[in-house]
C-alpha cells in the first residue's frame, strides 16, 4: 500500500499549479515566496525575490548554501510545530513558513518574506557582505531596496500564507486518497481474479460430484437419490451464482458500467432468493431468519432486479456476520414519495453490535465516495464497497444503527415504481 514516505509533493500537486498559487501569493503580499519539499529543497522558482537575494546572496556559493540551510530550517521548524513560524534568515531578513501536510506528514513548505521590520543597519550589512565575499557597495545598494514592513503586514501575510498552505494540504490529501484508492482497487482487482479462478474450480468440483452422484443413482434406478442430488445442486447453485453476482457487479463498477437494467419483479421472491444464497452462512452461525412484510409492500415493483438481489444478499450476509446463535430479522415496508414508492429494507440482528466509532465511520463511508475504511479485511472492504455503490446506483440511502451487546440495524431506502 502507498506510503507518504514514498511520495513527493509534486506527485500530488502539479508543479504548474504550485507555481501559479505561489506567484499569486507573492503579488498579493508584496513579498518573496518559494515552495520547498519536506527537506527544504525548492520545487518551484522563487517569486518576487529581492535583488539582494537573487542577484547577490544566492549567486555566491556560500550565500546559496546558507539560503538553502535557512529554507531547510524553516521547513524543520514548521514540521516540528505543525504551524507557521516566523524567523530571521542568515543575512537578517524576516522570513516565515507554513507547512503543507497530508494527515500527519509534512510533504512540503511555503516560505515567504525577504523583508525587514527595522531600518537598514549598514554596519551589519557590510559585515554580511564581507563574510560572503560580496562587493560591499553593490550589496549595500541592493540592501537599501529591501521593503520595511510593520508587524500588522507580517501577520496579515502570515495568515494568508497559512490559508494557502491549508488549501494545498487539502488538495494534496484529496489527490493522495485518490492515488491510494486507485492502488487499492488495483489490488482488489487482482484478488478478484484469483477469487474468480478459485470459484470456478470449486464450481467445477461441485458439478463433478453431482454428476457422479446422479450417475450412480441412475445405475441403481434410485430416482429418490437423483431428486435429492438435484435439490443439492439447486441450493449450491444459488450460493455460487450469488457469489458470482458480487464478482460481476464489482467488475462492472470498477470498469464504469453503471447502467441499470430494469424489469418488473416481486420483492418477496428477491428476499427469499437472497436468504437462499446465504444459506451456508446462516446455518454455520446457527441463526434464525424472521421475515416481516408490511401490507404496504406491493406485490410488484419496477426496478433493477439484479442489483436488488445483490443488495439484499449483502444485507443478509452482514446481519449474519454480526451475530451467532441469534435472530436476523428482515423487515420490509413501502412509503409513498411523490411519483414513486420508497422501498425500505431493515435487517436487524441481536448480536454484539458495532463499536460507536466504527458505526460513525461506517455511516460516513456510505455517504462519501472518496472515503476509505480502515481495519477491514480485503473481502469485507470489497463487500462494503459494492454495497455503497449499489445503494448509490439505485438512488437510495443507507444507515447503520447499533447498540453494544444488543444488536445492529442496517436500514436501506430505495425509490421504486409500484406496478398496479
Amino acid at each position: 500500500m502507498i506510503d507518504m514516505k514514498d511520495i513527493r509533493l509534486t506527485e500530488l500537486i502539479n508543479i504548474k499549479i504550485l507555481q501559479r498559487l505561489q506567484d499569486a501569493f507573492s503579488e498579493y503580499a508584496g513579498m518573496a515566496a518559494l515552495i520547498t519539499d519536506e527537506n527544504g529543497a525548492p520545487v518551484t522558482k522563487g517569486s518576487g525575490f529581492t535583488e539582494l537575494c537573487m542577484n547577490h546572496v544566492r549567486q555566491c556559493e556560500k550565500g546559496a548554501h546558507n539560503c538553502e540551510e535557512c529554507d531547510r530550517m524553516g521547513a524543520v521548524k514548521t514540521y516540528e510545530s505543525g504551524k507557521p513560524v516566523v524567523y530571521t534568515c542568515h543575512i537578517g531578513l524576516i522570513d516565515y513558513a507554513a507547512p503543507i501536510m497530508v494527515e500527519d506528514d509534512m510533504i512540503g513548505c511555503i516560505i515567504g518574506g525577504q523583508v525587514r521590520k527595522e531600518p537598514q543597519n549598514e554596519e551589519h550589512d557590510r559585515a554580511v557582505a564581507r563574510s560572503l565575499g560580496i562587493d560591499e557597495a553593490s550589496f549595500l545598494e541592493a540592501a537599501r531596496k529591501i521593503n520595511i514592513v510593520d508587524e500588522d503586514q507580517v501577520l496579515k501575510a502570515a495568515k494568508f500564507l497559512t490559508e494557502l498552505a491549508a488549501l494545498l494540504s487539502d488538495m494534496a490529501f484529496e489527490n493522495y486518497m485518490t492515488l491510494k484508492n486507485s492502488q487499492k482497487l488495483e489490488k482488489m482487482s487482482r484478488s478478484q481474479m484469483r477469487y474468480m479462478i478459485d470459484m470456478y474450480s470449486n464450481m467445477e468440483n461441485t458439478f463433478k460430484l453431482w454428476l457422479e452422484s446422479v450417475k450412480l443413482s441412475a445405475e441403481k434406478n434410485d430416482y429418490n437419490a437423483m431428486a435429492t442430488s438435484l435439490e443439492v445442486l439447486v441450493k449450491n447453485g444459488k450460493e455460487i451464482f450469488a457469489a458470482f453476482g458480487n464478482t460481476v457487479e464489482y467488475a462492472k463498477m470498477t470498469d464504469g458500467d453503471l447502467a441499470l437494467s430494469e424489469t418488473t419483479y416481486n420483492f418477496r421472491s428477491i428476499v427469499n432468493d437472497a436468504i437462499m444464497s446465504q444459506r451456508s452462512l446462516i446455518k454455520k452461525n446457527g441463526n434464525k431468519i424472521v421475515i416481516n412484510t408490511s401490507d404496504s409492500v406491493s406485490l410488484r415493483f419496477f426496478g433493477d432486479t439484479g442489483r436488488l438481489k445483490q443488495l439484499t444478499s449483502i444485507l443478509i450476509k452482514l446481519g449474519n456476520n454480526f451475530t451467532t446463535n441469534g435472530t436476523v430479522q428482515i423487515d420490509m415496508r413501502s412509503e409513498k414519495i411523490d411519483y414513486a414508492d420508497m422501498l425500505v429494507i431493515e435487517v436487524r440482528d441481536n448480536g454484539v453490535g458495532i463499536p460507536e466509532d466504527n458505526r460513525i465511520r461506517l455511516n460516513k463511508y456510505m455517504q462519501h465516495a472518496s472515503m476509505s475504511l480502515q481495519g477491514c479485511t480485503e473481502d469485507e472492504e470489497k463487500e462494503l464497497f459494492i454495497l455503497r455503490m449499489l445503494v448509490g446506483q439505485l438512488s437510495g440511502n443507507i444507515t447503520f444503527e447499533s447498540t453494544q451487546n444488543e444488536g445492529t440495524v442496517v436500514r436501506v431506502a430505495i425509490p421504486q415504481l409500484e406496478m398496479k
